[in-house]
């Protein structure tokens, strides 16, 4: 078989691993948050030989990331929808346990009593512990994310600070997007609140997914697809034809 049928072969799992992360950016489309995969980048290398160079060309693959690009945002008035101005992250506490970081900023009070997003992850407060919200008739969130909260037993206009939303710039080590979709530094720990981002209340961030983008990728990737396994074809054929011709006359 032709070896250039493996560097066909090679290129079409980029292109399929690339179609996945257009699907998931598609699927997450409507998702609050939400910062959309990057496909995997390609480049090219030679094969070296002893005489030369050859000329088949070998598709590598860079990994992707994801996009950190701000999302829409959409104004909601609720005090206890937050978005992010700028950079900048919210440091929550996943199913799992494993600290993390999140734009995700529709959060509510659970039946618990604690501060959750619209996932069930626990937003923490600079301790980095939970954050429990007792009840209350009127709640408010500052710019720096300081929740205030008017108590049911409490006077009129008494207001009681309840916590600090846990947030930050980010980290001096590469972030990375992790299995469960949450953002950390690539080395696993998540860096300190530093509270230096701007927090919107009544505001909630979008999806940074642009549908138009994603979908003219999604064509663009098929085709390339298409192509390859059309070259597949036709190295075979060639393969065959050649195999043809060099068997003995019978």
């Amino acid at each position: 078989m032709d070896r250039s049928i493996y560097t066909a072969l090679n290129s079409m799992n980029i292109l399929r691993d690339n179609q996945s992360v257009t699907a998931q950016n598609l699927a997450n489309i409507s998702v609050v948050g939400y910062q959309k995969d990057v496909s995997i980048n390609f480049s090219s290398v030679y094969l070296d030989r002893d005489k030369g160079i050859d000329p088949r060309v070998m598709a590598l693959q860079q990994a992707g990331g994801y996009d950190s690009t701000p999302g829409p945002m959409q104004q909601t008035g609720a005090p206890l929808d937050l978005a992010i101005d700028g950079g900048g992250y919210f440091i929550v506490k996943p199913a799992g346990g494993v600290l993390a970081m999140s734009r995700r900023g529709d959060f509510t009070v659970s039946a618990d009593g604690t501060l959750k997003d619209g996932t069930g992850t626990q937003a923490l407060n600079v301790n980095l512990e939970v954050i429990n919200v007792p009840a209350h008739r009127t709640i408010t969130v500052s710019g720096d994310g300081i929740i205030k909260i008017e108590p049911l037993n409490a006077p009129l206009g008494q207001k009681v600070v309840v916590g600090q939303l846990a947030t930050t710039f980010g980290s001096e080590v590469p972030l990375a997007k992790t299995i469960d979709g949450f953002v950390r530094p690539i080395d696993g720990t998540v860096p300190a609140p530093d509270n230096t981002t701007v927090l919107l209340s009544g505001f909630i961030e979008g999806s940074n997914v642009k549908s138009v983008d994603e979908l003219v990728s999604g064509i663009d990737q098929s085709r390339a697809y298409e192509i390859n396994v059309k070259f597949v074809t036709t190295a075979k054929e060639i393969d065959e034809a050649t195999a043809s011709l060099m068997r003995m006359p019978q």
